[in-house]
């Protein structure tokens, strides 16, 4: 009777831990009207911050040449738009950001996950891991450079070691930081290696993995506009470093502009892939 005792401790434990659908309902609510919010926060100051943007340009503080009013930069946008050049700088931009940040960020959840499972993988491959994360992303161009050439490899193999290294430290670290007695009593369960792994480990270090993701989108797309900027003949970067050549303040801050709302269009996606996550978890009220 004692064994079977403490074997349903442990289940209502595991279940505790690793599903707080099975918490409270105030706490879950207050979570859930958190979130709620963020988007009109940040709305508002977006609306802010361009309208201080064109007043500061129609009041002439700076010279407009110098730093051109919203109104202006989107006028200058729009010029890119309907000349073409735009949707297909645009779109080589996007591709690569894609495919690299989409092979980096996966291999590199799955490689975090591999390493933490094992006390002997895990100090025998970290070191490496730490190392690799310590170096910027756009130190790896000149290399690169004199492996892959100047071809669409180029920012692709950037963008992966941009997001790669980052998520196999931030998975590897957050999994060796859980509660022990989580991984014991699921192997008391008879839970296996997958299961372990994808029912048990992930979920519980998803908060760490999406707040990763977010950071490393926006870091894939700055990785990105910088190679384009000094090695390659198309995407954002070159648009930005032939309107640096004629003086077109405009063209660089629309530019800028457009790779700032890309990132912003992304992080806002994976807020919503984060909730929806949250309540399939039981994190969140559906």
């Amino acid at each position: 009777m004692g064994c079977l005792r403490s074997r349903c401790i442990y289940v209502k434990s595991l279940i505790l831990l690793c599903f707080p659908k099975h918490w409270g309902a105030g706490a879950r609510m207050q979570m859930q009207s958190v979130f709620d919010k963020y988007l009109k926060i940040e709305l508002i100051s977006l609306a802010a911050i361009f309208i201080l943007w064109e007043l500061i340009g129609e009041l002439k503080i700076v010279p407009s040449y110098l730093f051109p009013s919203f109104s202006e930069t989107l006028s200058a946008l729009y010029s890119l738009a309907v000349s073409g050049r735009l949707g297909l700088n645009y779109f080589a931009t996007l591709v690569r950001v894609l495919v690299g940040f989409g092979l980096g960020s996966s291999l590199g959840i799955l490689t975090g996950l591999a390493i933490a499972y094992h006390e002997k993988s895990y100090w025998a491959f970290f070191p490496m891991v730490a190392l690799a994360y310590a170096v910027p992303a756009v130190a790896w161009i000149p290399l690169f450079i004199i492996w892959i050439g100047l071809n669409e490899g180029l920012p692709i193999a950037v963008i992966f070691m941009c997001s790669f290294s980052p998520l196999v430290y931030i998975v590897s670290t957050s999994v060796r930081g859980l509660n022990p007695s989580i991984i014991n009593v699921a192997k008391t369960l008879g839970c296996g290696d997958l299961d372990l792994t994808f029912r048990v480990l992930l979920p519980q270090i998803l908060p760490s993995v999406m707040s990763g993701l977010k950071v490393e989108m926006g870091m894939a797309w700055r990785s990105c506009f910088v190679t384009e900027m000094v090695a390659l003949s198309s995407g954002l970067g070159l648009l930005a470093i032939e309107a640096q050549t004629i003086l077109r303040v405009d063209i660089i801050l629309a530019v800028v502009l457009l790779l700032a709302v890309s990132n912003y269009a992304f992080q806002v996606l994976f807020e919503k892939i984060e909730i929806k996550i949250l309540r399939k978890w039981g994190y969140l009220n559906a």
